[in-house]
């Protein structure tokens, strides 16, 4: 009963000394790069190496070093999801009684960013088949909080006749 109560608190002995990080290494020995020396044991802190393990702090780096770069820094280049809010007030209509046809079609864009940026706007035009019937673009410059509305002509007027449905994109150039 004793042995196995001794073997018990040997191995409670290990497992809570690899827990706490107990090191048993020297310092000083063939290609070791410390900064401190180094006891023969006890806990380690970060500065130390411990099982390959490193804790750099700020100190550790140096500021003059460069990672290849040029060392100047330019402004980020937009994304798409920097594109404005766009929607289709009222698509291009063909003739119906005494209305005339309207070859336009009319579209807010809503800006979403503090800068201002030039967009390329692009209305697509469908039949009731879903096939394209006709394009039409248009550029427009957006300062940031800006609502504009924009009527985009047909490419082809002649055949608003087939048009059934309008979609909006915005691009920025």
């Amino acid at each position: 009963m004793m042995r196995r109560q001794m073997k018990l608190a040997a191995v409670l002995v290990v497992v809570v000394l690899a827990l706490t990080g107990f090191s048993t290494s020297t310092s000083g020995g063939k290609g070791s790069k410390s900064k401190g020396s180094s006891s023969g044991g006890g806990c380690s802190n970060s500065k130390k190496s411990n099982s390959g393990y490193r804790d750099y702090s700020d100190d550790d780096y140096d500021d003059n070093s460069s990672s290849g770069s040029s060392g100047s820094y330019g402004t980020p280049t937009p994304t798409a999801s920097d594109g404005p809010a766009v929607r289709v007030i009222r698509c291009a209509q063909p003739r119906k009684g005494k209305r005339k046809a309207v070859t336009a079609s009319l579209v807010e864009l809503r800006s979403n960013d503090t800068r201002s940026y030039e967009y390329e706007v692009d209305v697509t035009f469908y039949d009731a088949r879903g096939n394209v019937v006709d394009t039409a673009e248009t550029t427009t410059t957006l300062d940031g909080g800006d609502v504009r509305n924009l009527t985009v002509r047909m490419d082809s007027p002649r055949r608003v006749s087939e048009v059934k449905r309008c979609e909006v994109t915005a691009q920025l150039l």
